[in-house]
């Protein structure tokens, strides 16, 4: 961001901050999730990668049923089978294309 003698933001340099996105992370998983194999457990940031949907986003829609309900992997740990969101994901793209 560019600043003026005051050291304030230049007229128009706070809009192109906001407007221009900030470089996310995509998880491994999210990038080789067609490549993973139906057994695979992905975590919920995977998840919300693949819905470009929120944490809270996540839990209402597991609740409505939009969302497989994930698997207890353990005490402190929860994942969904990949085999259980491609068949979500197909499922909503035919609802979709029909």
């Amino acid at each position: 961001m560019s600043y003026n003698k005051q050291n304030k933001p230049a007229p128009g340099a706070v809009a192109a901050a906001i407007t221009q996105p900030a470089p996310a992370s995509i998880p491994m998983a999210l990038a080789n999730f067609e490549h993973l194999p139906d057994t695979a457990f992905v975590r919920e940031n995977v998840v919300r990668g693949l819905y470009g949907i929120s944490h809270a986003t996540v839990w209402r829609w597991v609740k409505a049923g939009f969302i497989p309900k994930p698997v207890k992997l353990s005490a402190q740990s929860t994942g969904w089978r990949v085999a259980d969101l491609r068949a979500a994901l197909r499922a909503k793209a035919e609802e979709v294309a029909a």
